[in-house]
């Protein structure tokens, strides 16, 4: 797999899930008015859009199971 791989994990999955994690940074800003949460949820939203916008490896493929022998 490629370095930028993490466990057949490519680019597209990272940034959902950092875009999931901000929305609900912010969603819980509302609850604690403090500014720091609402740039940490933005910043992982940002982080999130641009890891989404890199493109796709071909390298970043899980690698396929190995049998055994019978």
């Amino acid at each position: 797999m490629h370095q930028s791989c993490h466990d057949g994990e490519c680019s597209k999955w990272w940034g959902a899930k950092f875009i999931v994690v901000g929305a609900v940074v912010l969603a819980t800003a509302v609850y604690f008015p403090k500014y720091i949460w609402h740039m940490i949820g933005i910043l992982l939203i940002a982080k999130g859009i641009l890891k989404s916008a890199t493109p796709v490896s071909e390298q970043c493929q899980p690698s396929p199971m190995k049998k055994g022998k019978k």
